[in-house]
Parts: structure tokens; sequence; C-alpha cells
């Protein structure tokens, strides 16, 4: 949702005796004196301007966008810069109201790097269905329901009704509450006391086993995991969304050389899941399976996923629910060990390779055979937890520990060891914007109809660790995105024989509002002169073309006053107004006809033909321009030589010097 921002109060302001500018003049625009604006260009800079250079860094397509996700009904359909699952920084390039089925063409102007976009269809609900495709692709549709949109239904479960379980263990939390150790002070008076179980030898039908370790053609233990193999693979297309919707926001490190892990847990809090009920899923009367697609971590052979369930109904009422979950038995659900080798962890692999049953014990646990059910009832609570260790006994080593979705039960182990490591700085951690003591370490999120649950097993927030998606048996919350149109930014110099190339002599911002709708925003003016407004395209709601900018701000020109271009000057309202054009008219093609006169000197300033002086700049984002008197090339190191050569630094936007640009104020209009 869009945030406005309160209007600064204005100091006092010195007035001159100048006149008020007649701006009612139709004048025509006037060439740029190009010579003169390339020879002050180069000769401040001491370089040569790349002859193709059109100091444009936005690129136009379009593409036909067929509207027939997998969603009950289809209301618009958009394009855009990212996943916007968990993610802010999704941006609307345009949208269309559609309905389900049907096919609209949309343009798009996007930054000069980009090779992948998003299409998006979105229901009445604001649920989101996406699909990846390449810029300047023709056409798109989504991937079609197939059997891997939904797993094991109840005609696929195995047939039993009793299940063996292994002797069980006590878990970690409950042994280091038994303990004595003063290293375990967070464990007292806890009141863990729960036990670990684990399925034995067993057969099974409709395809499903046991995973049993073998060596040399001799079984040497037991796993204690039922798993099938050979399901569905992903539909066409649908890889490559799954790594857009997990690479956007759950990226593990944030820094290209890999030194810095990323802190993810600030994108984790917008989950739905997060905010509702500890991360609990509620069963919808089908067998719960989950099924391993990324372990990211170099710790994945001492990580168990295990399960646990209960109807609050039958929690005694002298009893918390917290303490209840403590003495629950715990039922082996994954060893992550199983699931990939180590190259593919080293490789980020995505994969879906098997399918995990939880069964439905229907009696207390005990060691031998277990009435049981391969369908879990509906209207039970399901959690989940990670248990990490090399054989579930050696409580003393510090990175060692029971991990759950259910932050309430992270309370002891978060004050422990490496685990406090992911703490917040001002609890004691060493993770700026970290964890709670009682933050949820499994974080859940939906995203393309399926749900998912990414791990955090240890020292960080970057939640990476394991990824699984539910193949099914619980109900599902769907996340609502609510992405915000892309800015693009336009920066003019008043007079290019003597710029300065502080690109802010007049700085517009536009949105666009959809097919045919833009928002145009007058951000600043760092100029003095007198300049109009011109070439703005389609049908003004106030009038911009053939307005003096500084009267459109509300001051009389002559006042000597910069708008928006000082750091510590008072801040004023953009102006703003809503443009109707032509359907599909390109952003680019919308400020490229954008020009200004300077009545102060009798030139226009436009975007300048290839090979001239930059004198008018097109940039596809929020752009942070220079502050009033900064250089573009003080502010934006890699802008001189992108001017020298345009297929080098084509990103030269997106990395700029902090001291030199206006603060950013404009993000959240």
């Amino acid at each position: 949702m869009k945030k406005s921002i309160t209007l600064a109060m204005l100091s006092a302001l010195i007035l001159t005796s100048c006149m008020k500018m007649d701006t009612t003049d139709n004048l025509p625009p006037q060439p740029n004196e190009s010579e003169e604006a390339i020879a002050n260009f180069e000769q401040r800079y001491g370089v040569k301007i790349d002859f193709n250079q059109d100091w444009n860094s936005t690129v136009s397509s379009e593409v036909k966008i067929t509207a027939n996700a997998n969603l009950n009904d289809i209301v618009k359909v958009q394009i855009l810069t990212e996943s916007p699952f968990l993610n802010n920084e999704a941006k609307v390039l345009n949208e269309a109201q559609v309905q389900k089925g049907a096919t609209v063409k949309l343009t798009y102007s996007i930054p000069n790097i980009y090779k992948q976009l998003i299409a998006a269809c979105i229901d009445s609900k604001g649920v989101y269905f996406i699909q990846v495709f390449n810029v300047g692709q023709e056409s798109v549709s989504f991937p079609q329901a197939n059997a891997s949109s939904r797993r094991a239904a109840k005609s696929e479960a195995p047939t039993f009704d009793k299940i063996k379980l292994g002797a069980p263990q006590k878990s970690l939390n409950t042994q280091r509450t038994e303990s004595s150790d003063a290293k375990y002070d967070a464990w007292n008076n806890s009141n863990w006391s729960d036990l670990m179980w684990a399925p034995v030898d067993q057969d099974f039908d409709n395809g499903w086993r046991m995973d049993i370790c073998v060596e040399n053609g001799t079984k040497i233990n037991n796993r204690g995991v039922i798993f099938r193999d050979g399901i569905v693979d992903f539909a066409e297309g649908e890889l490559e969304n799954v790594k857009a919707i997990l690479n956007v926001f759950l990226q593990k490190y944030a820094s290209a050389d890999k030194k810095i892990k990323k802190n993810n847990l600030p994108a984790i809090r917008n989950s739905a899941y997060f905010k509702t009920d500890n991360n609990y899923f509620e069963t919808d009367g089908n067998p719960v399976t989950l099924i391993p697609i990324q372990s990211f971590t170099d710790d994945f052979k001492q990580n168990h996923i295990y399960y646990y369930y209960f109807r609050p109904e039958d929690i005694p009422s002298d009893m918390s629910e917290v303490d209840y979950i403590k003495q629950l038995p715990k039922y082996k659900a994954i060893q992550v060990e199983r699931i990939q080798t180590t190259v593919e962890k080293n490789d980020s692999a995505i994969y879906h390779r098997r399918e995990f049953l939880l069964p439905f014990y229907e009696e207390a646990p005990f060691k031998g055979e277990v009435k049981a059910s391969a369908t879990f009832p509906a209207g039970y609570k399901i959690g989940f937890l990670n248990q990490k260790c090399q054989n579930g006994t050696d409580i003393s080593n510090n990175k060692y520990g029971c991990t759950y979705g259910d932050g309430r039960l992270n309370e002891e182990v978060n004050h422990f060891g490496d685990f406090k490591k992911a703490m917040d700085k001002s609890l004691g951690g060493e993770t700026e914007e970290g964890m709670t003591y009682t933050d949820p370490r499994i974080a859940t999120f939906t995203a393309n109809g399926k749900t998912y649950m990414c791990f955090e097993e240890g020292v960080d927030c970057n939640f990476t660790d394991m990824v699984i998606e539910v193949g099914g048996g619980l109900i599902q919350i769907d996340e609502k995105p609510q992405p915000e149109a892309e800015a693009y930014t336009m920066c003019f110099e008043d007079r290019p024989q003597t710029a300065d190339y502080d690109m802010n002599d007049v700085v517009l911002r536009t949105t666009r509002l959809g097919e045919d709708k833009i928002q145009l925003s007058i951000i600043a003016c760092g100029a003095y002169d007198a300049i109009v407004l011109g070439g703005i395209q389609g049908s003004e709601e106030k009038g911009f073309n053939g307005k003096e900018v500084h009267e459109l701000f509300g001051y009389e020109y002559g006042q000597k006053i910069f708008i928006n271009t000082e750091k510590n000057a008072a801040y004023i309202e953009p102006v703003t107004e809503i443009v109707t054009v032509e359907k599909n008219l390109s952003m680019e093609d919308f400020l490229k006809s954008i020009y200004i006169e300077n009545r102060t000197t009798g030139k226009t300033i436009r975007v300048p033909e290839k090979g001239e002086a930059p004198n008018a700049i097109i940039v596809p984002i929020n752009f942070r321009y220079p502050l009033e008197r900064k250089s573009i090339t003080d502010a934006y190191p890699d802008f001189l030589s992108w001017a020298v050569n345009m297929n080098v630094n084509k990103d030269w936007y997106l990395y700029w010097e902090e001291d030199f640009v206006y603060p950013d104020k404009f993000s959240n209009q």
C-alpha cells in the first residue's frame, strides 16, 4: 500500500523583485546546440562520448499473456520485475483487467540489465500465480494442473492399519532439562519431557517403502522414514518459477564473494503463516506428505525433521499449550542426509525426488506395532521441528539442538551455544535485525498454489538451510502480495552548454496505473531559470504541458528556490497528475516525448540523439538523483565508463555514493 509523506514546513523565503514569467507562449521546441554541449561534457570529464550512446537505460517490448493460471477466477494480469512472494522489491510494469482464459497484449519498459520477467495472474481475493518469461518472448501462459500439483491422494496412500515403532530416544531438549550441568541453565524448569519416535522394518504397497541404509548388500540400519520415489516432476515451466520464488527472498549470501550471509528474517516476517497460529498447519482429512526441494547447508547430514500433532480441545485445562506440546511424542519425517549429495548442496540444486509420508498414530506410541493410518483426520494442528545432531545423544555440542516452527518452543535453544548468534544484537546475539528468543526457526509461505517450509538450523537468519514443499493433507493459507508500480525517472540539465551535470534541474517520476493511465510527478527542480514542461502525450488531469515548473509547485519564478535537491533543506511535496494515454504506450515512449523549455535562455532540452551530451536521461527505477551541485559522476562512479562505452556498466544506476545523492523520500509514495 502506498504511503504519503507529510509535507515539511518551509522556512522563510527571500523574494526577489523579478516579475512573474508569462508561460502562455507556445514556443516550438528548439534543437540542442549539440556541439557546444558535447564539448562541455568532454572537456569537463576528459573523455569522448560513445557515438552510439543515447543515455537511455530502458528497454521496451511487448508480450501476449494468456490468463490460464490454476486459480478459480482471474480478474487481472500483471508484468512484474520479480516474484512478488514475500518480496517488497517486486514492481508492476503493466497490468490489465481480464477474465480467465483471455489473452491480452501488454507493453513493458525495463532496466536494460533484465533478462527475465514475471507474468502474474491475480484472482478476486488478491492471490497471485506467476510464470517466468524471457525478455522479448512473444507470448506466455501458465503451467497447467497435473499430478504434481496435488500429491498422495487417498487412493495413492499405502494401506496399513499398524506401524512398527522402534525404541524411542529422549529429545535433546529433554536430555538437557534432565541434566544437572550448569551449561544447560536455560532448560531449568522448562518442562521438556518428550520422546523421539521412528518406524522400523515394514513393507508397504502403492510404491511406498521404508528408507533402509544398505552397504555391500547388507542392511546396516533403518532411517525411520516412509517415502516413495518417482513422483511426477515439475510441470513445464514450473522449475523456473520455483527458482524465481526462492532465489528472490531466500538468497543465502548478501555478497558476491559469499563471505556475508543474507538476513532473510525481515522478508519472512511478511508471511501470512508467520503471523498465524505460530506456524501451525491444520489437517484437511487427506494423507500428509512432504517433498524436499532444496538443502543449502553444510550440516545437512546432521538434520532430522520431525512432526507432532494435537487437537486444542485435548489440552488439559490446567496445562498451557506450550507445556502440552513439550510432552507430546515427536515422530520422524525426513532424514536430510538421505535427500541429496554434497555436490548438489554446493550447486544449490532444486529437485522433486522423494515424497515422505507422515503416518497418523491412533494410540499412544510404544515400541512395537502401533495402530496407525496413512490418512490424517481433519482438524488436527500439526507442527514441525528439526533436531540437529549426529547421533541424538551428544547434548554438549553447541551446534546441536531442536528448533521449532512454533517460536515459543525455541526459548531455551535460542539462549544456547551457536544458536544464540542468530539473536538480535540488542539481545546479546550477533545479528543485525536478528531473532527474538521466541522467533520461529521454520518459516512457512505459500506461492503458486504450493506451501513451503524453510528452515533456519543454526547461527544466522537466512532460512535457506532446507526448503520443503507440503505435498498435501494440510490446509493452505494463501499469501496476497501487494506489489507497487515500478517507478521511472527522467532527469534534465537546464543549460546544456554549461551543464554541471548534477542532473536535478528538473526531475520527473512516472508510474503506470493501468494500461492507459500514467501517474506523472515533478519531484525536484534544481534550476533558478524559468522552466516550462512540454511534450506530454495524452489527456492530462491538471495540464502540466506549457506550465512553468516553479509555479506548479506554488512559487513564482524568481524566488530563487531549489526544490528537493539539497539534503538539509525542507522537503516539498511533489506535484502529481494522472495522464490518460493510448493503451500499450510504453513508458519509454511516453518519457522520450517530454522536453523542457528554458525560457530564460530560450533553449529547449530533450532526450539526446545518439552521441550527444546527457542533458536528459531516463532511468527505469526510483532513481536516487545527485544532490545540488554534485556531479552524477561523483554520485555514480560507473556512469563515466558507461558514457564512454554504452555496453559496459549498464547497471551504473544501481551503485551510488550515499553522501552525493538526495535522500530516498519518494520510494513509498
